[in-house]
């Protein structure tokens, strides 16, 4: 399942940069990464929306079900609190102070606490996770992933459950590459990143699909 969705997520980027390519003149034929993980992730949102209506067993159900959910906390939730951090670190160091490891090692901590609510005493390695995190080390950009993959669990659902106006719409925004700013873009494909329903509309399936996993497991269904 997870391959599956690895090559899905791929092919989004690919049929991106091609329909791109194909239609925009060079100085326009890329985008930002703004836009990139929308693709990618609007693709394996169509393959949730997909499999969990062709799916007939409750065994397969619950391990699309339980996949869903891991990523959305994988990438909604901790690129959220990654980009909380990150936040933190720069207002931080602009006011000057001194970013030991001591100081990010407890501000992790503590940000772990309140996205999980498990105490850093509880689970004492946390705090030092951030080191190995790579895009600490690069230009902040993870918030990106989390409004793309909310995007995302929206459009697909307007794709798979919509008309044919909402995939026409969805193709025009694959299309247009750098021609517009980032959020014209996106807004061509029909989500107004400049307010907040695509992300009510994003965590309302999220919560949906978590009493869905909750009653499989009332009744005694599990992935072993």
């Amino acid at each position: 399942l997870d391959n599956l969705f690895t090559l899905v997520h791929e092919t989004g980027h690919s049929l991106h940069s091609t329909f791109t390519r194909q239609t925009q003149p060079y100085v326009y034929g890329d985008y930002p990464i703004f836009l990139a993980e929308i693709a990618s992730t609007t693709n394996e949102n169509i393959l949730t929306e997909t499999l969990l209506k062709e799916v007939k067993d409750d065994k397969t159900r619950f391990a699309i079900l339980n996949h869903y959910l891991d990523g959305f906390k994988g990438t909604v939730f901790r690129q959220t609190q990654f980009a909380e951090f990150e936040h933190a670190i720069h207002e931080a160091d602009s006011s000057g102070q001194i970013l030991t490891a001591d100081f990010m090692n407890k501000l992790y901590a503590d940000l772990n606490e309140k996205y999980y609510n498990l105490k850093a005493e509880d689970n004492y390695e946390i705090q030092f996770e951030w080191e190995r995190i790579p895009h600490f080390y690069m230009n902040y950009y993870v918030y990106q992933y989390a409004t793309g993959f909310a995007a995302a669990s929206y459009l697909a659902e307007k794709i798979v459950h919509g008309t044919e106006e909402d995939k026409e719409a969805y193709l025009t925004y694959l299309k247009a590459g750098s021609s517009d700013y980032p959020l014209e873009v996106i807004k061509k494909a029909g989500v107004d990143m400049t307010n907040t329903n695509y992300l009510d509309a994003a965590f309302k399936v999220f919560e949906d699909r978590l009493v869905e996993l909750e009653a499989l497991v009332e009744k005694g269904v599990h992935l072993s």
